[in-house]
């Protein structure tokens, strides 16, 4: 599966979850060995950045106003014909309610604006709107499950993704899973007091407006897509700083350029439907990724 929003995770935990801590600052980095362009000796590899940073408002023991911001970058060459790297940015402001409704069911809705360009010039082009929906039902103190609908208003055309989920806590607090398919898998067991081992699934997709550069005319756009597994060895320093570090492998990973006037009539995730776009440059393989994170995290209970 090509989805992700990993970053928004930290506002699911708020009220009535088993999940006892919320993320208030994430910041990863990630890098690959060089990768070889599809039927050419050109190499290229992949630099990423990432930041997620949350400000929950509590109003009272039913209502938390859900507030954020994050950030991302990759920087690569989209095609060996480019003597130049591009840098891919988006910026995407969080704003939202998580509501208890019951002593069972939760309901998280956050608006997500977002500009994802180069940044050399901003354009309408570079805007885009999602809405996040999500309802947690509460099965047991260490249980839960969610179910909701993400959409955003991609520069290929409209994305709609359907989300299930669950979180768990093993009696002994040792053994913890997450998930929110079909983009987000995450299991760990805690080997030690402050040494935990995982393992994670993201699956990534984004778009950006390209702009005019030395390499790309104006008009066009990327849509990024990859499918990641990763292992990891997590360690926690001090009270709230956690580290995270993350070997892993991309899958069918694609940094795809297509022309703004190529568009689909809908992404269900990761269909397509009414695709029939030409791409405009050419893909890399798929290798190694080695990353690092380091978490803020506060808990509540």
């Amino acid at each position: 599966m090509k989805f992700s929003i990993i970053a928004l995770l930290g506002f699911f935990t708020l009220t009535a979850s088993a999940q006892n801590y919320i993320d208030i600052a994430h910041f990863n980095y990630g890098n690959t060995p060089l990768n070889n362009f599809e039927n050419t000796t050109e190499q290229t590899n992949v630099e990423e950045f990432g930041l997620q940073l949350t400000f929950p408002i509590v109003l009272n023991e039913k209502t938390v106003i859900l507030t954020g911001i994050s950030a991302d970058r990759s920087r690569l060459r989209l095609d060996p014909n480019f003597l130049d790297h591009s840098s891919l940015n988006k910026v995407r402001l969080q704003l939202g309610i998580n509501q208890v409704h019951s002593e069972k069911w939760t309901g998280t809705y956050v608006l997500l604006p977002s500009i994802a360009s180069y940044f050399e010039t901003i354009s309408i082009d570079d805007f885009q709107l999602g809405l996040l929906t999500l309802f947690t039902y509460k099965k047991r103190e260490n249980l839960n499950y969610k179910v909701g609908f993400y959409t955003n208003t991609e520069n290929y055309g409209p994305l709609f993704v359907p989300l299930l989920g669950l979180y768990y806590l093993s009696p002994n607090q040792k053994f913890e899973a997450t998930l929110l398919l079909p983009g987000q898998a995450d299991v760990n067991y805690k080997l030690a007091k402050k040494t935990a081992l995982g393992m994670n699934f993201d699956g990534v997709t984004a778009s950006y407006n390209l702009n005019k550069s030395m390499s790309i005319p104006k008009g066009r756009y990327v849509v990024r897509s990859s499918n990641e597994l990763y292992t990891y060895l997590q360690f926690q320093i001090g009270k709230s700083i956690l580290a995270k570090t993350k070997v892993g492998y991309s899958i069918s990973r694609t940094y795809k350029v297509f022309d703004n006037e190529d568009k689909v009539d809908l992404s269900l995730s990761s269909l397509y439907f009414g695709d029939d776009r030409t791409q405009l440059n050419t893909n890399f393989k798929e290798g190694a990724i080695f990353k690092v994170e380091l978490l803020y995290r506060i808990h509540f209970k």
